[in-house]
């Protein structure tokens, strides 16, 4: 399932409330499930656990909430001064803070039919501008701004990124909005752009995460000389002195994601000296008993290690660091990593070792897929059979995690070639929208093996489950999801058919701020798309 900003917001407030302490990252999962029945309850509205547009509307409007965004604002009264500070010490951003390029009222004389019969990237970009201008929460404005101009940068609109930029009250979050502008055009491979524009950002711990992706990009594209000169910068801007809370914490993930994005761009050499230096700073600081600091760094490293498929490196740490913290996490790292090495009876035995049946089920479905990779065929069929049996181990209510666990059996049995089984798990995933993708997937595999009528049935039920998709802009996201998809397999004309349908979802949504969410999509959608689009032309 695609990252929601919808459920990414009401994660932020339930944790706010103190009803939610699970992860943000936008995606569903059993405590926000719970924390949206515990607020349903508490409201007196109908306990039911859905996320929704009239959700979020009534968290932000008709709860506690409405003290709560005051209260942050109190307490960010010092942090807003000081990022105001800081744009203002640069001419290019002290721009940024001009009062006239805020609160815009949206233009009630456009006709954003015009745009929706014949959709251009810039008309799309401007209904979203548009759309975010008539949000009435400054907060949730912001956070519009900041999706659109993460677009525009990805077009290479460097210009009208910033512009949008200037849009944003908040001078916190104009700063981290130039982060990731700079990060945008580094993933996009504009490398002069993202350096350029990591340049003006006038905070140091995100200019250094900008300069992440400019080294990842620099490398990408065989620059490594250009990518020493960067990481020789990102260390120096990560070795300032700090009185920032975690500032050891956020180094050696600063480091170590650094190390993980370089190994899949083509150094892996310099990645595990970046590594092991990280480490060795690491023991100067071990006599500390900050659980913040040393302890949670050791979890981040050891994690890394195993992630860029160092697994010795990662069981030193995990064995021989008595207060290591996360251990359950390095440990699923872990078997992953001994999973890719094919060393299937070291990644069995954590496998083994792990109480929680949500986490076995997972890793079970993934070491079927490493063993499919190694021709182990059979004891892939044996994993997925045993990662059946710990998903009826998983208690009932935690359902994400349930259907979590089907759609990466379904997964892993699709990579086996075993569709009619594939099918049989998407049939069980209760949750619509990850049941969309499952079927989606099954219909595209079945395809490409030349089984047209099962492609086509798949395609139906992947249909079916997506009408069950209460929330238009998750249904808007699962488009365009599928439509980068199709659109990486050279299938143009389905992706604009599949366009067309996300341009109908969104032409029907009155709510601002879902809408603007859901033309920031569409605009990446689109732009991967080919033209002349003679199919868009015939929605209504």
């Amino acid at each position: 399932m695609p990252r929601s900003p919808l459920v990414e917001r009401l994660q932020v407030l339930f944790a706010e409330l103190k009803i939610y302490s699970g992860v943000i990252d936008g995606r569903l999962n059993d405590d926000l499930t719970a924390a949206v029945e515990h607020y349903q309850s508490r409201a007196g509205l109908t306990v039911n656990g859905k996320v929704s547009e009239e959700l979020l509307a009534h968290v932000e409007f008709k709860s506690e909430a409405e003290a709560l965004l005051v209260r942050l604002d109190t307490v960010g009264s010092e942090q807003r001064i000081k990022a105001r500070e800081k744009l203002q010490s640069f001419a290019l951003t002290r721009s940024l803070l001009n009062p006239s390029r805020k609160n815009q009222t949206a233009d009630p004389a456009r006709n954003s039919d015009l745009c929706f019969q014949a959709p251009t990237v810039d008309c799309l970009v401007t209904e979203a501008v548009e759309s975010a201008k008539a949000v009435g929460r400054p907060h949730f404005r912001d956070w519009t701004y900041g999706e659109i101009a993460i677009v525009q940068a990805r077009l290479g609109q460097v210009k009208a990124a910033r512009e949008t930029a200037g849009r944003i009250q908040d001078p916190r979050l104009i700063i981290v909005t130039l982060r990731n502008i700079a990060v945008s055009l580094a993933d996009a491979n504009r490398i002069d752009l993202a350096t350029d524009s990591a340049a003006i950002i006038p905070d140091g711990w995100l200019k250094a995460e900008a300069l992440v992706a400019v080294a990842v990009a620099q490398t990408r594209n065989g620059g490594w000389p250009e990518a020493r000169e960067t990481m020789r910068e990102i260390s120096a801007l990560a070795s300032v002195s700090s009185t920032e809370d975690n500032v050891e914490f956020k180094r050696t993930s600063l480091t170590s994601s650094l190390a993980q994005k370089l190994v899949k761009a083509g150094d892996a050499t310099i990645a595990l000296q970046l590594m092991n230096a990280e480490r060795a700073r690491l023991k100067t600081l071990s006599g500390r008993a900050d659980k913040s600091g040393p302890s949670a760094s050791l979890s981040t490293l050891a994690a890394a290690f195993a992630d860029i498929d160092q697994p010795d490196e990662a069981r030193s740490l995990l064995d021989y660091n008595v207060d290591i913290v996360h251990r359950r996490s390095v440990s699923v790292a872990l078997a992953r990593a001994y999973g890719r090495a094919g060393q299937d009876r070291s990644a069995t035995a954590i496998i083994n070792a792990l109480e929680e049946p949500r986490y076995r089920s997972v890793l079970l479905a993934d070491m079927a897929r490493y063993q499919i990779g190694f021709e182990r065929r059979e004891a892939a069929r044996k994993n997925l059979q045993r990662a059946e049996t710990a998903v009826s181990a998983i208690a009932p209510n935690h359902k994400f995690a349930i259907n979590h666990a089907r759609e990466r059996i379904a997964s892993s049995w699709i990579i086996l070639g075993e569709l009619e089984k594939a099918g049989q798990v998407a049939a069980t995933i209760t949750d619509a929208g990850i049941r969309t993708g499952t079927w989606w997937h099954i219909s595209m595999s079945y395809s490409d093996a030349g089984n047209k009528i099962q492609a086509d049935k798949s395609a139906n039920e992947a249909r079916k489950s997506l009408a069950n998709v209460s929330s238009a802009l998750d249904r808007v996201w699962l488009y365009c999801s599928q439509v980068q998809v199709l659109a990486a397999r050279k299938d143009d004309q389905q992706a604009s058919a599949v366009f067309a349908e996300a341009l109908k979802v969104v032409r029907s949504i009155r709510h601002s701020w879902t809408r603007a969410q859901a033309l920031v999509r569409m605009v990446g959608a689109f732009a991967v798309l080919p033209g002349p689009l003679s199919v868009l032309k015939t929605v209504k």
